[in-house]
């Protein structure tokens, strides 16, 4: 994968976000280390008792549907896995960093189609043998850019979305021409200020890259995949024209997952985690 890097002064649209949660961002730089420290993790979490609190309600919710119940920090890290810590924070710190913003219709939209894209992007994984914890991360935070421009510009986000929906403009060429960078690239800084991990900068900033097979070994073309499933089977970051056409039939699964995937199964299994956490 061709490195990817971000302009080098950071971006006028960008500048009043607020910061992304940083136990979030200390747990993900601890545990993409060759020998992270369990004890250091589950005291940054615990020290934020209402991340904690919201950490272990998000744990036992449908979203994950364990059979028993998650009662620590510790429980989860041991028995669990650092990678389904990993992504559990990272859920839980993305929604809480878009919190403020969620009465806004687009953004609630967009968050559900994160989540679609992190738990389709799972499936995908599963079906071509690639690791899924890094598939869920990629899928949930492949859209960070276009939370950000909704979350700093309400107003004059809801207008690029009208002149996509009314003239059938391309999104990222609107995006440009109202804040000088379009989703991709916001998303690019961002995961770079934030200091995440290559794979995942990469998948954030090429999830709209045309072309190029399913491969197990690139984490963007399997959220690639996980992002196109989303929005086909009806869980897209925008408005439908014709929903209605849409519903009418599941898509053609491309050949590497023909056959791995249950498309209904998977529609309605991805609705009921989304409720979940919604």
């Amino acid at each position: 994968m061709t490195p990817v890097s971000p302009p080098a002064t950071k971006p006028w649209a960008l500048q009043e976000l607020p910061p992304f949660p940083p136990v979030a961002l200390r747990v993900m730089e601890e545990l993409n280390r060759r020998e992270p420290e369990v004890d250091r993790v589950v005291g940054w979490i615990n020290a934020d008792p209402s991340f904690s609190a919201e950490l272990l309600r998000v744990a036992n919710s449908a979203l994950y549907g364990f059979s028993y119940e998650i009662v620590s920090v510790r429980q989860a890290a041991v028995t669990l896995g650092y990678d389904f810590v990993q992504s559990l924070a990272m859920t839980v710190a993305l929604r809480n960093y878009l919190r403020n913003a969620m009465k806004i219709p687009a953004l609630q939209q967009c968050w559900r189609h994160c989540l679609a894209t992190a738990l389709i992007s799972e499936e995908v994984a599963v079906a071509v043998g690639a690791p899924s914890d890094a598939a869920y991360t990629g899928g949930l935070l492949h859209d960070i850019g276009r939370l950000a421009l909704m979350t700093a510009w309400p107003s004059e986000y809801a207008n690029v979305l009208g002149a996509v929906a009314e003239h059938g403009f391309r999104l990222t060429d609107c995006e440009r021409a109202i804040f000088d960078i379009d989703h991709c690239e916001a998303g690019l800084w961002l995961a770079t200020e934030w200091k995440l991990p290559q794979e995942l900068t990469g998948a954030i900033s090429r999830h709209h890259e045309e072309g190029g097979k399913l491969d197990k070994e690139d984490l963007s073309s399997i959220v690639r995949a996980g992002c196109w499933l989303a929005s086909a089977l009806g869980f897209g970051a925008l408005a439908e024209r014709n929903p209605a056409a849409r519903a009418s039939q599941l898509p053609e699964l491309p050949d590497e997952l023909a056959g791995r995937l249950d498309l209904q199964h998977l529609t309605d299994a991805t609705a009921a985690r989304i409720a979940a956490v919604s």
